[in-house]
């Protein structure tokens, strides 16, 4: 047999674009991926409205249970507003067992002859026995109204008026001098000491004029004795023992006491109850 008999097929040109032709049904195959991205992105947003909903409704149910709580722990009135807030993701810390930053505030609350306005802060509270708190600072705020009912129950000297003036709580009241009143106006500087809120003279006018404490004493004698002398308030009578008085200040217009909170406070029944001076 001759060539021309059997001819040779030629050689397939490698560039021609049938040979590298991708089949229409692998091509398809291979675009399904953008689907399941699609499907997953909806699964997360899913999920996160679900934790979304489920953080809010139990940071709603603890947060109201707390205040429950502390209404009962404290003897509070059952309508005595309580604003509780927990920082950061509730479900975290739940499982962790330890709430990172409680807050809870309160305005009016009864202390003693008065009302004033309760701010504390609660950090590391454990949320399984034993329930205890890593650090814990309450700041209890009283206006100038406020004051004066406080004051008035430890007093030894008739007062006029009463303003806060930062620094100090301002006093006015009246001395007796061959039958007239003197009008004598007493700056006391507010401290915390063992328990107590001190008020400790630090400068006088009589009668408009700047005086020394000795300068009151040679003019008045004893009768001078309670207008120099410390004023000393048991403000821990009136709070659960746990709550310890580190410092008071006037700042603008209102008196603002400082409390250390027992970390064992929460499961200690006599550190809840009033303490004493």
């Amino acid at each position: 047999m001759t060539d021309a008999e059997h001819p040779t097929d030629p050689l397939p040109d490698l560039r021609a674009g049938w040979v590298l032709a991708v089949p229409e049904e692998s091509k398809k195959r291979r675009r399904v991926w953008p689907w399941l991205v699609a499907a997953a992105a909806v699964v997360i947003v899913l999920v996160v409205v679900v934790v979304a909903i489920v953080e809010t409704v139990v940071r709603s149910t603890i947060e109201a249970g707390i205040a429950s709580q502390v209404r009962t722990g404290l003897d509070l009135p059952a309508d005595q507003p309580v604003d509780v807030s927990i920082a950061g993701p509730l479900t975290l810390q739940l499982l962790t067992g330890s709430l990172d930053d409680l807050h809870l505030a309160s305005t009016d609350v009864p202390l003693g002859p008065t009302t004033a306005d309760v701010d504390v802060t609660l950090q590391g509270v454990s949320t399984g026995a034993p329930h205890t708190v890593g650090r814990g600072v309450a700041a209890v705020t009283l206006d100038q109204t406020q004051v004066a009912a406080l004051t008035d129950s430890v007093a030894q000297i008739d007062i006029v008026d009463l303003t806060l003036q930062d620094p100090a709580i301002v006093v006015g009241t009246e001395l007796s001098l061959f039958g007239f009143g003197i009008p004598v106006s007493l700056s006391l500087v507010p401290s915390a000491a063992s328990g107590e809120l001190v008020l400790s003279p630090e400068s006088l006018q009589v009668s408009g004029l700047a005086v020394t404490a000795d300068g009151v004493r040679d003019q008045f004698g004893s009768l001078a004795d309670p207008v120099l002398q410390d004023w000393q308030i048991c403000v821990a009578q009136y709070l659960p023992a746990g709550a310890t008085l580190t410092d008071a200040s006037v700042t603008g217009a209102e008196l603002v006491a400082t409390f250390d909170i027992d970390g064992r406070m929460l499961d200690d029944a006599a550190l809840q109850q009033n303490g004493t001076c």
